[in-house]
């Protein structure tokens, strides 16, 4: 498996002061692993990838000229939005669908998926992050959630997702407000959970501002929607980041 085919990279020379990521771009899996015995209608539901969120990664970029590194494969494969450690990295059973394929995983099996899809993707991130050493700049990746899960329907838009830097959260989720968007912190899930493992561990392994942005499907399940919310997020980030990266000049 070449390494260069397990993450995309979109505008990399971009000089916008913002590095996007999209751990779960992707629903795609690779032939050999036989669709890891899901349904392929499963596999394309929300526990497969994070529906919408790659187009607005790809809007963002294009409208503010901004760097992204986005997985190729599905989250069932290796989630590389956990540590190597974490429980669910490589889940056996998501939203009551079960995933014959990731049991009883062999070591040798986990090591390979992690050599050639859960490694090449955070080393692409970093080496981004280091070619823009020197320069101020804010790692922002971005995700979505389901309406609903289970039982509990998720009523609003927007969740800013921040273990530190909480100012740049609030002054964030404020702007999208003012957009027109219902916005929570650290909802669907809690950065102080652990759970921006890809956004935390990258910011502070290179010393930079770091947040993650969880879109809520149903807005952005079509590119239009996608389009749409892509614009407004923009419209928050060149106010933001832009204004910082002038005065630094």
């Amino acid at each position: 498996m070449s390494a260069k085919r397990t993450y995309e990279l979109i505008n990399p020379q971009g000089q916008f002061p913002l590095i996007l990521t999209c751990e779960h771009a992707s629903y795609s899996l690779p032939s050999e692993y036989q669709g890891l015995g899901v349904l392929d209608s499963n596999v394309q539901r929300h526990i497969g990838w994070d529906i919408g969120a790659r187009t607005v990664v790809a809007q963002l970029a294009q409208v503010l000229d901004a760097p992204a590194v986005c997985s190729r494969y599905s989250r069932l494969l290796i989630d590389c939005n956990r540590a190597l450690s974490d429980h669910d990295l490589i889940v056996e059973q998501s939203d009551r669908t079960v995933i014959p394929r990731n049991h009883h995983l062999t070591d040798e099996e986990r090591q390979q998926r992690i050599a050639n899809f859960y490694d090449p993707y955070h080393e692409a991130v970093d080496a981004l992050v280091k070619s823009r050493a020197g320069q101020p700049v804010t790692l922002l990746s971005v995700h979505s959630f389901t309406p609903v899960l289970g039982k509990n329907e998720r009523r609003f838009d927007l969740g800013v997702l921040f273990d530190a830097h909480d100012d740049l959260a609030h002054e964030v989720g404020q702007r999208l407000d003012h957009e027109g968007h219902r916005v929570r912190y650290n909802e669907p899930y809690s950065g102080y959970d652990g759970l921006i493992f890809s956004a935390r561990t990258h910011g502070e392994k290179n010393g930079i501002v770091y947040l993650e942005l969880e879109i809520n499907q149903s807005l952005i399940e079509t590119p239009e929607g996608a389009t749409r919310m892509g614009t407004a997020v923009s419209n928050v980030c060149r106010a933001l980041f832009a204004k910082t990266s002038d005065d630094d000049i």
